[in-house]
């Protein structure tokens, strides 16, 4: 099963990375012909269309998971009503997000408001639910191969357009915008050709509305849920936008964020290919083969976030040819090591959402999203970006590991436990070693990362040793 969530986890992450490693490569042209107000106008509308993002599926991947697992043998009829509800829902949506978009969008930017609103929405109105549920039938089937080709084709276009209209149009912004949409276009339309004549899940428009109704009220409590990632890790850029930070500083912090994201890509992939086994684990009374997961799913995290946080400095002036941009690396290298949360979030929350309490993981998750944005409203005025990056930190620190010690769920269905605290001061330990090493000489980086290899390596090899022993499963309750 190890082996499976390696070879899972690679493609995952192997596939969407090909087109973010060959954007590596280029992001030192791209940079030099992008200022921070370029970043500074993307930063503020990305802003507040993620803030929208969380209504645009209505909380139902909860649903359609559970409904797989639990419903196997008649799950695609659910998934049609869904469909179907959720294809004349997303026409709303974009209406709504549209007047939203006219409203705010930087003054720098009002030439081009038409087109970023029509860009920005076209594809959820058309395709925006196949986009939704085709990645998660694969997923769930355990079957990475064709959302890797599709996540390699539509970011490798993404990418050429984007050198296209970026660097030999001089376009700047916009350049985003037209990459984003006919890279999403490919990709979903895709999506839709496959649900419909291959796996044969069609929206269901005459869909039964006491059906939906009722698993909305399941659905609708994980939007709060989804909610908190934005109001943690983006409401600090519409602080800057309403306190008129300036866009320069908004530009500083959207470059740190965007490095931060290639990291949690590689997260989100060890992630997905560890979810579907994990949860088998809990259904079928196994929970302590879900656990192996999630100890992999902290190597694995730790260890990449560590190595690249040491060496963010180096990165950031190899990659950014902009000497403001540049110098966002102390920022990207605290924003890096907050993502070690995930892994023990990543069990909470399997237990949350297997016994749908979706209701109650709103206590953890949606309460740490109005604390970070509380504080962003408090302190940005006061101390700039670092209170953002800081206030990031402390709020997931709270999302991964109150599930352990606050509240009473988890323990309630659990069978096992896990070292929450050891984790957490792992955790904070290797932040403040990586942070304490960031203006060090790079010899001293290269012995640290080389004891950290090493370190790891021991580790590593005495965790699958531990695994062969007959005694683990009793280690494990």
């Amino acid at each position: 099963m190890i082996r499976k969530l390696l070879s899972n986890s690679l493609i995952y992450g192997l596939a969407p990375n090909i087109p973010k490693v060959a954007a590596l490569f280029i992001l030192p042209l791209l940079t030099a012909h992008l200022t921070e107000e370029d970043y500074g106008i993307a930063g503020t509308i990305v802003a507040y269309t993620l803030a929208l993002s969380a209504f645009s599926t209505l909380g139902f991947s909860v649903i359609l998971q559970n409904a797989f697992f639990k419903q196997h043998n008649s799950f695609k009829e659910l998934w049609s009503h869904i469909y179907g509800f959720l294809q004349l829902w997303m026409i709303v949506f974009s209406i709504i997000q549209s007047v939203i978009l006219y409203f705010i969008i930087p003054e720098q930017a009002i030439i081009n408001r038409w087109w970023i609103i029509l860009l920005t929405n076209f594809n959820g109105v058309i395709l925006g639910p196949a986009g939704f549920i085709g990645p998660l039938y694969y997923q769930l089937e355990q079957h990475p191969i064709p959302i890797a080709v599709r996540s390699v084709i539509g970011g490798l276009l993404s990418l050429a357009i984007n050198y296209i209209t970026i660097v030999t149009l001089e376009m700047g912004y916009m350049g985003w915008y037209i990459s984003s949409f006919l890279g999403t276009f490919i990709v979903n339309i895709s999506y839709w050709w496959t649900l419909k004549y291959k796996i044969n899940i069609r929206p269901n428009y005459h869909f039964n509305k006491e059906l939906v109704k009722n698993r909305l009220k399941i659905a609708l409590p994980t939007i709060p849920h989804y909610y908190s990632v934005f109001l943690i890790q983006t409401s600090s850029r519409l602080v800057m936008d309403w306190f008129k930070i300036g866009l320069a500083t908004i530009g500083t912090y959207n470059i740190a964020q965007q490095i931060t994201s290639y990291v949690e890509t590689g997260i989100n992939a060890v992630e997905r290919a560890a979810g579907p086994p994990s949860m088998q684990g809990i259904q079928d009374n196994k929970e302590h083969e879900s656990k192996r997961f999630v100890f992999l799913f902290i190597y694995i995290t730790f260890s990449i976030c560590f190595l690249i946080a040491l060496w963010s400095k180096e990165i950031f002036n190899i990659l950014i040819k902009n000497p403001q941009l540049a110098s966002a690396y102390p920022y990207a290298a605290i924003l890096i090591m907050a993502l070690c949360y995930r892994p023990m979030y990543f069990a909470a929350s399997n237990i949350y959402f297997f016994y749908e309490e979706t209701k109650k993981i709103l206590k953890i998750t949606f309460f740490a999203g109005i604390i970070a944005f509380l504080l962003n409203l408090i302190f940005i005025p006061l101390y700039g970006l670092w209170a953002a990056v800081i206030i990031n930190y402390i709020t997931f620190i709270y999302q991964g590991y109150s599930a352990f010690f606050i509240f009473n769920t988890f323990k309630k269905y659990s069978k096992i436990t896990y070292p929450w605290l050891s984790v957490l001061i792992l955790q904070m330990g290797l932040t403040f070693l990586a942070f304490s090493l960031l203006e060090s000489p790079i010899i001293y980086k290269i012995v640290s990362s080389s004891i950290f290899l090493i370190s790891i390596i021991c580790i590593g090899f005495f965790f699958f040793k531990i695994r062969k022993n007959e005694n683990y499963q009793r280690l494990s309750k």
